[in-house]
């Protein structure tokens, strides 16, 4: 990475955590541009093409966190960006993520429940970027 401020995209529906997260991460040093929602999301990180993308799963809007992801991987230009997985679902539902043999649907690079551990997360962005 070179000298220039690394670019993140956040996709989430919750304006809250939006907020929160673009703060914390604009604080540490990273640009950082925001989506409320999958549809949204998909033309920010076409036209961004950020180093990073933040992504929350469970959306209540048209295209889930499911649907950005495979669309991100089919990009040949967008293929390769680190995606961080987010979801509220565990603690909402008491479901926990798991991964499964076909990635192909949902496949990001790491994956957090939320709350998300901020340290833990700098570090999952700065090993990722």
């Amino acid at each position: 990475m070179s000298n220039k401020q690394a670019k993140i995209v956040i996709v989430d529906d919750n304006t809250d955590y939006l907020f929160t997260m673009k703060t914390f991460l604009s604080r540490n040093g990273f640009e950082t541009k925001t989506a409320p929602n999958g549809k949204m999301g998909i033309e920010l990180i076409k036209k961004e093409n950020p180093d990073l993308i933040i992504l929350d799963v469970m959306m209540e809007t048209t295209f889930s966190g499911f649907e950005v992801c495979r669309q991100i991987r089919n990009d040949p230009e967008l293929k390769n960006t680190p995606i961080i997985g987010v979801t509220g679902v565990e603690d909402e539902l008491r479901l926990k993520y798991e991964k499964y043999e076909d990635e192909g649907y949902f496949n990001p690079d790491f994956f957090f429940d939320k709350p998300v551990d901020k340290d833990i997360l700098l570090e999952k962005i700065k090993e990722l970027i």
